[in-house]
């Protein structure tokens, strides 16, 4: 697993009403699923060459859930939180098809802080998430799961 840099601009992350930080806004393409995210990479970091610790897990945890079957791809995307600061997403898609030939497919998307694949065991953003990347897609897929088996 791995990826590759694709964009990079220098830009602030608002932490809140008075906090900043500088950034450079790190775009990166998963290897070998070929998923694009962007990330905020704290200046300090990107200017001492410690960007990897940063993007390789995320990279990791992306393609980890991938090559695990709890999702079959994603795409990036940037929401606001309940504070109104701007989050970056990896919006994963869930799908699962019914056995037999009437079966219909059935897909989901997860959104999930691409910051929750970043190094975060043990700390209580992860309690706010509601669990871990892993656990939330394995939610989605069971409901798939149920939906497509209900009346049945």
């Amino acid at each position: 697993m791995g990826y590759r840099v694709e964009t990079q601009v220098r830009s602030v992350q608002v932490l809140g009403p008075t906090q900043v930080i500088p950034v450079q806004q790190i775009g990166i393409r998963t290897s070998p699923s070929a998923v694009y995210v962007e990330y905020p990479v704290p200046l300090p970091l990107w200017d001492g060459s410690d960007a990897p610790e940063v993007l390789a897990p995320l990279a990791d945890g992306i393609e980890g859930v991938i090559a695990q079957g709890l999702c079959v791809g994603g795409s990036y995307v940037q929401d606001y939180d309940k504070n109104g600061l701007l989050v970056d997403y990896f919006d994963a898609l869930v799908e699962y098809v019914p056995p037999g030939v009437h079966g219909i497919e059935q897909s989901t998307t997860v959104l999930i802080p691409c910051a929750a694949f970043i190094g975060l065991q043990g700390d209580p953003f992860l309690v706010r998430l509601g669990g871990s990347p892993q656990s939330l897609l394995t939610k989605a897929y069971d409901k798939l799961v149920a939906a497509a088996n209900a009346g049945g």
